[in-house]
């Protein structure tokens, strides 16, 4: 009876493995045949219905590329002594509007957020200039552009730091 007992233990726990080894196939990206109960190596084609729209996949908001008026340093966008203004560009496709917020470095912080400027009027280039006084900077500017479609929209952010005279 007891060599019974540890014959259906290792049945059971060989059941249990090749189940769990069939769940990872499927996570992995391949697909269960259900009349063979084999996994196939081929994923299948996922389709997103949040994708799916009028407009199709090549019309949904992107930004190409963002730029300001102050230098540069790895990711840090240096605001020196005495300046008191930026200019912020971007380039996009398939907007109507572009959001430019500012928000405190940190985590948690997007509820914190202010809006300093928008465009809603591409024709000139998408930007703003912006005036903030004297005021010290350890911040990020996003730049979020709604899409034209009523759906999309992108994000990007800078990092923008204060300098002090060196």
């Amino acid at each position: 009876m007891q060599k019974n007992a540890i014959v259906m233990f290792f049945l059971l726990i060989t059941l249990i493995l090749s189940a769990c080894n069939s769940v990872d196939d499927i996570q992995q990206g391949g697909s269960v045949d259900a009349t063979t109960n084999q996994s196939e190596n081929q994923p299948e084609e996922i389709i997103d219905p949040s994708t799916e729209q009028s407009y199709g996949k090549d019309d949904k908001a992107q930004i190409l590329k963002v730029d300001t008026d102050l230098e540069k340093e790895h990711v840090w966008h240096f605001v020196p002594e005495g300046v008191n203004t930026m200019t912020l560009s971007v380039e996009v496709e398939n907007v109507e509007t572009i959001l430019f917020w500012i928000t405190e470095n940190g985590t948690g912080t997007w509820g914190e957020r202010t809006l300093i400027g928008y465009d809603i009027d591409g024709s000139d280039g998408w930007s703003i200039t912006w005036e903030f006084g004297d005021r010290i900077f350890l911040d990020y500017i996003t730049i979020q552009a709604l899409g034209n479609d009523g759906a999309t929209q992108a994000t990007e952010s800078i990092n923008l730091r204060s300098r002090s005279g060196e």
